[in-house]
């Protein structure tokens, strides 16, 4: 992207500074640009934050949405409510739930107040597909401007944007087919695909540039949804329905894409999710941009401590990792694997006591 060194220096600047809502930004930011290097200065990475009234359910206030000040005040008590812990940061979100391209390249996105779902409506003969472009009236075009601007704006100096779900093409694709028709249009109309692929790289590159140039005019610092800093842009390549295909169908129209979009951004944590999968990693670590794996062992699966010689084989690669896990693993994962370029994020954290204890018992096991 054109814009790319510029957003950089910015965002570099940006990491010298501390926020109003976290003091120690400035050391949390060396700690995480040394894990995207694969390198340690005191610890690993150590994500974790906990609901200090459980009261009151902090959920994805998509049903504020429309209306822009209470939602934000909304998103606002929830990060004052959160007991971040480690290197967690204080941020906001612009959360339209997952894979907000299905909406903006046509679909119908419906919204509760904690998920949203787009419908599939791409016939069989793909006769009704819409242009892959996105519309510059769109509502949901509209709103995302909108609310990236007025986050932006309140969040300098204080805490940081965090950007949507985009969604790659892949997603987009299985939102508006749906799962078992892409799988046949995958062996049946593979030229189809691709050219539907190629139109979606083009969308999702003005989306992408569009969250940026919101929050570099207003100087506020920009991460992903899982929570890292960076100091130059990055993004989180997706691809949920490689779970559902094969390694020859994936290698052949989807792992290009994720290659691209890497390298249009120069640097990327892969979300890979779940152990179906898992059988695609040694594709996905033959793309030099993509730094990064992020694993979720996935829901009904076996531990992440099952994983053992897949994390330990990413990190021989040279990338980075960040593992999703319980709490009750995390001490024997760091245990098990290499520091450097090690990142661990708690999924249903403990109570914000118990949370603090961990995190010392961690810190503990690198000391000296």
């Amino acid at each position: 992207m054109e814009q790319m060194e510029q957003w950089t220096e910015t965002l570099t600047a940006l990491a010298r500074q501390p926020l109003e809502f976290c003091e120690d930004f400035p050391a949390i930011a060396q700690r995480v640009e040394a894990w995207w290097q694969q390198e340690i200065l005191d610890r690993p990475v150590f994500l974790a934050q906990a609901n200090t009234r459980p009261d009151r359910p902090i959920t994805r206030r998509l049903e504020l949405m429309d209306d822009a000040e209470v939602w934000l005040a909304a998103k606002l008590q929830d990060m004052r409510q959160l007991h971040r812990v480690g290197d967690t940061l204080p941020h906001v979100r612009v959360d339209f739930g997952p894979v907000l391209l299905g909406s903006l390249l046509g679909g119908t996105r419906e919204v509760r107040s904690d998920t949203s779902w787009t419908h599939a409506f791409i016939n069989d003969d793909w006769s009704n597909a819409p242009d892959w472009t996105i519309s510059e009236d769109h509502p949901d075009w509209l709103l995302l401007q909108k609310l990236t601007r007025q986050v932006a704006q309140d969040a300098a100096g204080r805490y940081l944007l965090c950007t949507p779900d985009l969604g790659g093409s892949g997603d987009v694709l299985l939102n508006l087919r749906g799962s078992a028709q892409l799988c046949l249009d995958v062996v049946m109309r593979p030229e189809t695909i691709q050219s539907a692929i190629d139109a979606i790289y083009k969308s999702w590159r003005q989306a992408s540039a569009s969250l940026y140039v919101n929050a570099m005019a207003c100087s506020a610092g920009v991460i992903h949804w899982l929570g890292l800093w960076s100091n130059r842009p990055y993004t989180v390549p997706a691809c949920d329905f490689n779970a559902l295909i094969g390694p020859a169908h994936f290698e052949q129209l989807f792992l290009p894409e994720i290659a691209r979009q890497a390298e249009t951004v120069g640097r990327a944590i892969f979300h890979l999710d779940g152990p179906d999968a898992a059988r695609h990693i040694d594709a996905l670590l033959d793309i030099p941009h993509i730094q990064a794996i992020q694993f979720t062992p996935g829901a009904g699966s076996p531990s992440a401590l099952q994983w053992l010689d897949m994390l330990r084989k990413i990190q021989d690669r040279g990338r980075s990792l960040l593992i999703f896990t319980p709490a009750e693993e995390v001490l024997e994962l760091a245990r098990s694997l290499k520091p450097e370029g090690l990142a661990i994020f708690i999924e249903s954290p403990p109570a914000p006591d118990d949370l603090d204890v961990l995190f010392d018992q961690f810190c503990r096991q690198f000391e000296g």
